[in-house]
């Protein structure tokens, strides 16, 4: 017997127009945040300056590389920038300067005029000077050596500054590496010789350039028709690659080609065994095994991020042109978007997306983020908390940087208001847009802010409750 047809008076007609009134409903409620979403658009789109444009891009002379950072030099020596893995942004760290050096994974730099070298601190206009002018420096992992300006003297750093011994003789070319050796070039024949351990060996004969990986010492021909590598062994030099423009190393041997300028790295397998991993360059810099190049323009820096066998660069940008702002226009800036609202949201927002868009950061704010730690950025692979994390790390790493560890645990501005902005920019990314499955999503929001701050359920509200009625559970 087939089971009736509901008529309009039956539960199941209730039921149908029910959902339809309530499709109704929703399709509206989405169309009324679309337009409010809409109107909030136009209204900071209406506010923004309209003679206001993006700052140029600062045109960069040199590039250097030290640990986890790559330093860039103005190329009218007015400034120094550093770009770090753990900022992410580039930054102004010192004034007119003439030089810069690294190497055994410090960075250095001589003054403009003067010609003093200073060793870099890890902080912006923190240095420490430790020696007067010099001809040229070199680093290797555990020295710092220098050429008296004559080059009549080849001087050792102490370790305590403006104390330096020296340990050679006149000397046209300083080369070093990753491990602690010296090599020098004589200025009269132009033969190269390593100096180790208060020891000097004659190594080689002239050579156009050469380079120092951490195990091995290459050099290019004075006509720089060949890539020659050393073999301490048999103290004699092979053929490993044709013509190349130029050499240099970290832990890794680097060459460009002749003619193309394209860049090629050594495999160390033998002759001949180079895959090329770019095209042309301005400069290039190495620290161990990273990789950095300044485009052939000088307004941008690349770091390689590709396996050794593949063309793949990250750009980094460029620092920003123009005065860096004051210390005090840097906190006020941050303190706008360090607040609970649409408005300040909308301050940090701007700048989020700048950033992401590779716009100079000339406040040297510290962008790096792991989003959501430990948990997914998209629960359900479905809800995106990707922005709100973003803005968390953003508050609280620039806090510290700021004004220390014991403020942002203490102050009121500190950690328990940018956690609360956490929980109000989870809540707003539910309501803008997951209307649909508004509720899971707002659930789901309280139980990232509590595993961010050990928060107990807001409000008496239990999320896993409405996750395990819902009958899922968060993915990964």
């Amino acid at each position: 017997m087939n089971p009736a047809m509901p008529t309009d008076d039956q539960p199941g007609a209730q039921r149908s127009a029910h959902t339809h009134w309530w499709q109704r409903i929703h399709g509206a409620i989405r169309m009324l945040c679309f337009v409010l979403v809409g109107v909030i658009a136009v209204g900071v789109a209406a506010n923004a300056d309209p003679g206001q444009s993006e700052p140029e891009p600062v045109a960069m002379g040199q590039i250097v590389a030290a640990g986890k950072s790559v330093f860039a030099l103005a190329a009218d020596h007015q400034a120094v920038y550093e770009w770090s893995e753990h900022q992410d942004n580039w930054r102004k760290i010192k004034g007119p300067t003439e030089n810069l050096y690294a190497g055994g994974g410090k960075f250095y730099a001589t003054d403009l005029g003067t010609g003093d070298i200073a060793q870099y601190d890890d902080a912006p206009y923190q240095w420490t000077r430790i020696g007067s002018a010099g001809a040229t420096f070199a680093a290797t992992s555990k020295h710092l050596y220098g050429l008296t300006p004559d080059r009549n003297k080849i001087m050792e750093y102490t370790g305590t500054p403006h104390v330096w011994k020296q340990v050679g003789d006149r000397a046209e070319n300083l080369y070093t590496g990753p491990n602690k050796k010296l090599y020098v070039t004589n200025p009269d024949d132009k033969n190269i010789h390593r100096y180790d351990d208060g020891e000097w060996d004659f190594v080689g004969h002239a050579g156009a350039a050469f380079a120092v990986t951490d195990k091995n010492l290459f050099g290019l021909t004075p006509d720089r028709g060949t890539v020659v590598q050393y073999d301490s062994g048999k103290d004699k030099w092979n053929p490993i690659w044709g013509a190349a423009e130029t050499i240099f190393a970290s832990n890794n041997l680097y060459a460009t080609q002749h003619g193309t300028g394209d860049l090629h790295q050594y495999t160390g397998r033998g002759p001949n065994q180079w895959k090329r991993i770019g095209g042309p360059g301005a400069a290039f810099a190495a620290s161990e095994y990273r990789l950095y190049r300044l485009a052939t323009d000088k307004r941008s820096v690349h770091r390689y991020d590709g396996d050794g066998t593949n063309d793949k660069w990250k750009a980094l940008g460029a620092p920003a042109a123009g005065p860096a702002p004051t210390a005090e226009q840097k906190a006020a800036l941050f303190a706008s978007m360090n607040r609970l609202g649409d408005e300040s949201r909308d301050v940090w927002t701007a700048s989020y997306n700048g950033h992401l868009r590779g716009v100079p950061d000339p406040y040297g704010y510290r962008w790096s983020t792991n989003y959501c730690n430990f948990s997914p950025d998209i629960p359900f692979e479905e809800y995106d908390f990707r922005v709100p994390c973003a803005r968390h790390d953003f508050l609280s790493r620039n806090y510290r940087d700021m004004y220390g560890e014991k403020a942002f645990t203490t102050n009121s501005d500190g950690q328990a208001q940018i956690d609360k902005i956490l929980r109000d920019d989870l809540l707003q990314t539910c309501k803008n847009r997951y209307i649909g499955s508004e509720q899971l999503c707002i659930g789901t929001s309280h139980l990232y802010y509590k595993g961010v701050t050990g928060a107990s359920a807001i409000n008496g509200f239990n999320p896993w409750d409405l996750v395990k009625g819902l009958g899922m559970r968060p993915i990964g």
